[in-house]
């Protein structure tokens, strides 16, 4: 046991990509062994199907019932040499099946629109795969085994063994009443011969060409016949022509009701065998499908996409998506009679495209160019004309504004101009159009977001920035510094716990963990001394859990506790502007979590939005001096002056980084410092 066991732990060590690193994957194992694991609504598993090599099969219960679901493989080949492999059930596909099992489990996504069946319960094998084989082998060979003990018999020689081989070769009464109906009710083409076949596999009699197949004719007619040795009544395996027309014309029975052979034309003949029927409904989509005792999977309908009830840019991206896919298997005649009964979008001719772009009313976007921050435009109520850079007036009066105001204050002024500056809150119908989207938490994800993103992480850099100048700004006692930092911090849990600004927390935990402020030992140690509560919640609370959000060790909603009115962007702002992470596979992680935060952020934008406004609609008052401090043009002309907040971004950065060593080190000496300006 203890070898099983450590066999079932190396395969599930193996790549996510991989089958058998799901304990949810049962490999070969049957359809009864799979339905004696079910028990409960929810329970699934992955299994491998028997009937068809390479495919699987998603066994579940719901409602009080095993079902199965064989996954749909779609393989698209879009240039010679190149193909892709899509998984999926009826909805959206995914590259591999972990990724479709992800998409239905964590989003409680149903499999099939027609039974509602959801799956969140994974039933977990606890042997590895290679035992699961053996065992499903050694259990078909015994019923193999079982079953011929139980078919066979003794030979006979003589004269009764022709009656036994004309009787299998004959049908009875019964037979041939149900093959003259299905005649009655067959059709040209190799469409199923009756309508209770439809979404069935075919039997071997439907699976010939109807040119062939003849209505039935009583048994004694048949043996009376005058010619060459007869043939089956039902149908003639193969397509080669028939050796003797002739002979089977004096073949017919005289009686209206004898075997006439139905003949289809030139076009209904088929070279070869008509392909096989498909387990998706291809003749009556968006309807619940008829489950047959014959049929061992139950039935999934294949949701095609409305593409023109959407805008033009999804409608494009459909009739692309359909022009490049070169060959579906299993599903490929069903998308094409789909799309000849008009259940599919066609590709449009030219003057049809025109007409539809003007009924849709789509606007294209308009890319940014300009910064949004507008210093010729700004005019300030603190501020003089042509002021100098770090005025310690200014300086004086903001940290009078400050001591009046207390950290919840504080940080509803600070959201309220994140909000503005990311489209968050009042959002005109004009700047919809503009953007193409709702807000800014969704234009940051397209490309045509790249100046909301620069802004916002220049945003981000000039809050730190303002943090530290706090804090270094302070030439008073070590008392008095420990005192700002102490107000500073409380500011962090203001913005994390009150106004639920994820941006604005991360931009102030950014300016307390700079080299310059961290080496201000004395400072910290005063801290701890004098606001013990304030030091524990940084180094206990706020420092990991800035942590848990930069190193992408879950999602927000399970590190964050209650609604978000700004989410945790600066990840995603730096990645799409090419800062590079690392090269590891810690690296590829923190990537995919990054980009999954993004997609939540864009999904999640509308209760943001809602949240924000709620906040900052209630009691809360505004005072426009503090509302100035915390604006982007505000930070820009106090740091840098009139002249200098136009320079180059990065020069800019540069030299006050090195403002910030020499206040630090006027603070707080140190021998080896010697600063270069």
């Amino acid at each position: 046991m203890d070898s099983l066991k450590k066999e079932l732990e190396e395969e599930l060590k193996l790549s996510a990509d991989d089958l058998r690193s799901h304990a949810w994957y049962h490999g070969p194992i049957g359809r009864e062994g799979a339905e004696a694991l079910l028990e409960r609504d929810g329970d699934f598993m992955v299994r491998d199907t028997a009937s068809s090599p390479g495919d699987y099969v998603l066994s579940c219960y719901w409602r009080d019932e095993p079902l199965h679901f064989k996954i749909i493989r779609v393989v698209l080949r879009p240039k010679k040499g190149y193909s892709r492999e899509l998984f999926q059930f009826e909805g959206d596909r995914f590259d591999n099946i972990p990724a479709l099992v992800r998409f239905h489990v964590g989003g409680r996504h149903p499999v099939s629109q027609a039974t509602g069946a959801v799956v969140y319960h994974p039933i977990t094998r606890s042997l590895p795969i290679r035992v699961i084989s053996e065992r499903q082998a050694e259990r078909t060979d015994s019923n193999r085994s079982s079953n011929r003990s139980s078919n066979s018999a003794p030979d006979r020689v003589g004269v009764e063994s022709q009656p036994d081989r004309s009787k299998r070769l004959s049908f009875n009464s019964s037979h041939m009443d149900t093959l003259h109906v299905t005649n009655t009710l067959s059709r040209s083409g190799s469409q199923p011969a009756n309508l209770e076949n439809l979404g069935r596999r075919p039997s071997i009699q439907s699976a010939q060409s109807e040119s062939n197949l003849r209505t039935g004719a009583p048994h004694s007619c048949q043996s009376e016949a005058v010619g060459p040795a007869p043939i089956s009544p039902v149908f003639r395996t193969g397509s080669e022509p028939l050796i003797s027309p002739s002979a089977l014309r004096h073949t017919r029975p005289s009686h209206p009701g004898g075997g006439v052979t139905l003949r289809g034309s030139d076009g209904q003949l088929h070279p070869r065998a008509p392909p096989k029927p498909f387990r998706v409904s291809t003749f009556f989509p968006g309807t619940p499908p008829n489950r047959h005792r014959d049929d061992p999977y139950d039935e999934l309908v294949i949701q095609v996409p409305e593409s023109k009830k959407r805008g033009h840019v999804d409608r494009l991206r459909a009739e692309e998506k359909w022009q490049s896919r070169a060959r579906l298997t299993e599903t490929s005649f069903s998308f094409l009679e789909a799309q000849e009964s008009g259940e599919l979008p066609r590709l449009p001719i030219d003057g049809q495209v025109q007409e539809e772009e003007e009924d849709s009313h789509f606007q294209r976007p308009q890319v940014e160019t300009v910064s949004c921050f507008r210093l010729d435009q700004f005019e300030s109520l603190l501020l003089p004309d042509n002021n100098r850079p770090l005025d310690p007036t200014v300086l004086m009066a903001l940290k009078e504004l400050f001591t009046r105001s207390n950290a919840m204050t504080t940080a509803l002024h600070i959201l309220s101009v994140d909000c503005q500056v990311a489209h968050i809150v009042g959002v005109t119908e004009d700047q919809k159009r503009m953007m193409g989207v709702g807000s800014g938490l969704e234009l940051v994800t397209l490309s045509h977001g790249q100046q909301l993103r620069q802004d916002l992480l220049e945003r981000h850099h000039l809050l730190a920035l303002g943090v530290a100048i706090d804090i270094l700004g302070c030439t008073g006692t070590v008392g008095q510094r420990a005192t700002v930092l102490h107000k500073v911090i409380l500011l962090a849990q203001a913005l994390r716990d009150h106004a639920h600004n994820l941006y604005a927390f991360s931009a102030v935990m950014k300016a307390l963990e700079m080299p310059q402020v961290v080496r201000l030992e004395r400072t910290w140690r005063a801290l701890r001394r004098n606001h013990t509560e304030s030091a524990v919640m940084f180094e206990k609370t706020l420092k990991p859990f800035m942590n848990a959000l930069n190193d992408g060790d879950g999602e927000e909603d399970s590190v964050v506790q209650g609604p978000l009115a700004v989410p945790h962007l600066v990840p995603l702002l730096r990645l799409m502007e090419g800062e590079e992470g690392e090269h590891t596979e810690r690296g590829c992680q923190l990537l995919y979590n990054t980009l999954q935060a993004a997609r939540n952020a864009a999904l999640h934008a509308p209760q943001y939005q809602e949240h924000a406004h709620s906040l900052l609609t209630g009691d809360w008052k505004p005072i426009p001096e503090l509302l100035e401090c915390f604006r982007t043009e505000f930070a820009l002309r106090l740091f840098w002056g009139q002249t200098g907040a136009a320079a180059d971004k990065e020069k800019r950065y540069d030299k006050f980084d090195k403002i910030l060593t020499v206040l630090s080190n006027k603070l707080e000496p140190s021998e080896e410092f010697s600063p270069e300006l």
